[in-house]
């Protein structure tokens, strides 16, 4: 299961992390609203925990953006803002919990669990580019209707190009996708995982391409 941490309290994140991470969990740490407008656009979160007070913003402005793009992510907000009105408000904006801090560590876990139990109605179809199609929520690729066998990081770079066809994806966007939003790589990870990617489809077709203008980004073409 893959998380998504949206808080800008370095103690409160690296604790969290350390206590999620330890439960089997991904977590992928956004501490600004501006990265998390971004990583949810850019990924499939099984679940998004959300503070709300963020340096740039109430963090409920995640949950309408994230819906504006018809992108269905799970919400728990974590929050200091403990009054009843704040709690009625962050439950009619689509959260799906609402936990006041402080909290206990196990009481999230518990929370995340039945979270996780429910499923996310989330209106997305199959999406097909030419030979090539991706079930978002089973997070599987075909070509020419047979199952293209991906490493995760390699699906998920993909997944990022699938989102977006013929448009030219940043190469930031793409190592926030595979790594995270706040982990340092090197320069040719990416490049390694493009280039087992194009190998991987060329196997099957050549109709689908990925063109890279060199240190911006990458598109996904067909010819």
């Amino acid at each position: 299961m893959r998380l998504l941490l949206v808080e800008d309290e370095q103690d409160i994140a690296e604790t969290l992390t350390h206590f999620l991470v330890k439960q089997g969990f991904v977590v992928d740490l956004a501490p600004t609203l501006a990265i998390a407008r971004r990583a949810v656009l850019d990924n499939d979160f099984d679940l998004v925990l959300l503070d709300r007070r963020l340096p740039d913003g109430d963090g409920l402005s995640l949950i309408t953006h994230a819906r504006a793009h018809q992108r269905a992510h799970r919400f728990i907000l974590l929050t200091a803002l403990a009054d009843l009105d704040s709690k009625v408000s962050g439950l009619e904006s689509g959260a799906h919990d609402y936990i006041a801090k402080p909290f206990e560590p196990r009481e999230l876990l518990a929370r995340i669990r039945n979270a996780l139990r429910h499923n996310v109605i989330t209106g997305r179809e199959l999406k097909r580019f030419g030979p090539l199609s991706y079930d978002a929520d089973s997070r599987a690729f075909w070509i020419n209707d047979e199952p293209l066998v991906l490493r995760r990081t390699e699906a998920l770079v993909l997944a990022a190009l699938m989102a977006r066809p013929g448009v030219l994806v940043p190469r930031e966007s793409l190592e926030a996708r595979v790594y995270g939003y706040d982990r340092q790589v090197s320069s040719n990870s990416l490049e390694s995982q493009i280039s087992r990617l194009r190998r991987n489809i060329g196997e099957k077709t050549k109709r689908i391409q990925i063109h890279s203008v060199r240190g911006v980004g990458y598109s996904l073409v067909e010819e």
